[in-house]
């Protein structure tokens, strides 16, 4: 259980590492940079999510951590920028696919995310639920 070992230590520096990875950039960074979006002031936090949404955040924030992991290794062994940029392009992609196969948007996820980090309660539950997800 390679993606319980990444969750066990995951504090709020952790969940933005899940996000950011090594190289790549978060979901909602790259969407906001392709649509020229500016993103939310930081710390921007718009109340508690509720159980069923930090359940599906969870369950994707265990996902997007293992792709983090899975990536990293692979970039590891990128020969040139080409390659880390087709990694980074894939490592997006799936990420997307992991939090859109949950029944979240990416700005949904990151909401979550983003409560989670000023919100000690909401990171309780949002790591509970991402050690529960099989």
């Amino acid at each position: 259980m390679r993606a319980r070992s990444v969750l066990s230590g995951l504090g709020a520096a952790g969940l933005a590492v899940a996000m950011l990875g090594a190289g790549f950039a978060t979901p909602a960074a790259a969407q906001q940079a392709q649509q020229g979006a500016m993103p939310p002031p930081a710390g921007t936090v718009t109340g508690a999510p509720d159980d069923a949404t930090v359940r599906k955040a969870g369950a994707a924030l265990r996902q997007v951590a293992q792709i983090q992991q899975d990536y990293e290794q692979r970039m590891k062994s990128a020969q040139t920028k080409d390659q880390q940029q087709g990694l980074t392009q894939q490592a997006h992609v799936a990420a997307v696919q992991a939090i859109n196969n949950q029944g979240l948007s990416v700005d949904q996820y990151n909401q979550v995310i983003r409560t989670a980090q000023a919100d000690p309660g909401t990171k309780q539950r949002l790591l509970a639920a991402a050690q529960q997800a099989h």
